[in-house]
């Protein structure tokens, strides 16, 4: 029978929340899985099953009145540990790792009064990998990348803007300034040297000094 058992079928029901939890790596987590039974003074046997053939992570038989402190489960799952307060028990896998992705199971068995076995319908734990260094330093170029061909980006189109005649511009600056984005560096150094502009004022010195003597051998 698919499901939780029902009361009619075994006296016994096994649920577990949430169905799937995602989680990062280095995290712990805690695996919870509800048991009801008819009888308070039941002896239960309880086994946590990783899906896959994996096997027991870990087993331990409890009454259901009787609370257990967290302890740990047998050498196989090194790490983990499992507490009981009635009526909820909870697994604790310490820094899960991407390897300890998969479907958990909660699966009991009430052996007194009457023998019967229930199973909750699981939880899927998915690890996903922590921003390590490496990465941080993939994502931090990817942006600086980004960042760059935005900066280009702009200047292309501020270039552009610049080129682009106005309705009412002076014809004779744009055909100017289009001369001198056409020149390369070889060509500006082949331009003759500027030729510098005498105020009327330096004028009238340069005459009232008179002519400048040659420099004394």
């Amino acid at each position: 029978m698919a499901g939780p058992m029902t009361w009619q079928s075994g006296a016994l029901r096994v649920t577990q929340h949430p169905g799937e939890l995602q989680v990062t790596a280095g995290d712990t987590v805690a695996l919870e899985c509800q048991v009801e039974v008819a009888e308070s003074e039941a002896l239960l046997r309880m086994e946590w099953v990783r899906a896959g053939g994996l096997g027991v992570l870990c087993a331990t038989r409890l009454h259901f009145g009787t609370p257990l402190p967290l302890f740990p489960c047998p050498r196989r799952a090194p790490g983990v540990r499992l507490a009981w307060h009635p009526p909820r028990a909870t697994l604790s896998l310490p820094q899960v790792q991407g390897n300890d992705s998969g479907l958990y199971i909660c699966r009991v068995t009430l052996e007194i009064p009457r023998h019967c076995t229930a199973t909750g319908n699981g939880t899927e734990l998915r690890v996903t990998p922590a921003l390590g260094g490496h990465q941080t330093a993939l994502l931090w170029g990817l942006l600086g990348g980004l960042g760059g061909t935005a900066l280009l980006l702009g200047m292309a189109l501020l270039a552009r803007r610049c080129c682009h005649r106005s309705p009412g511009a002076d014809p004779s600056n744009t055909a100017i300034y289009m001369s001198l984005m056409s020149l390369s560096a070889r060509d500006l150094t082949k331009l003759p040297p500027p030729e510098l502009k005498i105020s009327p004022y330096q004028r009238e010195l340069q005459q009232a000094r008179g002519p400048s003597l040659p420099p004394r051998p």
